[in-house]
């Protein structure tokens, strides 16, 4: 226990000194949810309501790319370098893995945690009001799992940059079709059936029904599914991961 807490201190660490991933996970979202909310607003009756959908959309996105953050946490080249030494020491396979899913979670965590308090009291969005809990209860296991599965992708194609390339474009396509730039409700039953297909617009659903219908019926469904993934993940890291292939 006292080696894996020492290598969780080393990654985290490490991810909070990297301006790009601190950057990326609070500031980028940020001005994602300005920039649109700015270009739909008069698409609302309410301006703030633009805002508010980008907000929840893009937090999702962003939640669901902390599995970029978990791969650069645990193949990115100089990091790589330093944890040569733990690969010799007695602490085994299972902290070298398992603390880079640990540490990756509580840093997206944290910065998305912070991006729901600056939108909060700088324009006064809507997360949730009262049942602002289940959305920061929601977030845990979908970060998790987030993280959980960059790792399992490093330990599927052995590299950063393979996993990273491979794993945008997946979030980014899931994120496109789940309504995170704009729903496919109204665009006919072909593009709606589509947009279900992905698991992004059961989490935006769930989140808006909690936020402005006060329906906390799907968190359960939600939490429970989020930490399955998360445990058949973990799973498969511990099946797949190699040392060798951490060397290399």
């Amino acid at each position: 226990m006292r080696g894996f807490i020492e290598i969780f201190k080393m990654d985290f660490k490490n991810l909070i000194r990297n301006p790009v991933l601190v950057g990326y996970n609070t500031v980028f979202s940020i001005l994602l949810t300005l920039i649109m909310g700015f270009l739909t607003s008069g698409a609302y009756a309410n301006p703030t309501d633009a805002y508010n959908y980008y907000a929840v959309s893009f937090l999702i996105y962003c939640m669901l790319s902390g599995a970029m953050t978990s791969t650069n946490c645990f193949m990115e080249r100089d990091i790589k370098k330093p944890n040569l030494r733990i690969i010799h020491s007695p602490v085994g396979s299972f902290p070298i893995y398992f603390s880079k899913i640990v540490s990756s979670f509580l840093f997206d965590y944290i910065c998305h945690l912070l991006v729901i308090l600056i939108l909060t009291l700088s324009l006064y969005l809507n997360f949730g009001g009262a049942n602002i809990g289940y959305i920061i209860l929601l977030m845990a296991p979908i970060e998790f799992a987030a993280s959980a599965l960059g790792v399992f992708f490093c330990c599927i194609f052995k590299t950063e940059e393979a996993a990273s390339t491979l794993l945008s474009n997946a979030i980014s396509i899931l994120a496109f079709l789940g309504g995170t730039f704009f729903s496919f409700d109204g665009m006919g039953g072909v593009l709606a059936f589509a947009s279900r297909l992905s698991p992004v617009k059961w989490m935006n659903d769930t989140f808006f029904s909690i936020i402005y219908d006060a329906d906390i019926s799907l968190v359960l469904p939600l939490f429970a599914g989020s930490v399955v993934v998360s445990a058949v993940l973990v799973f498969g890291c511990s099946k797949l991961f190699k040392t060798e292939d951490y060397l290399c």
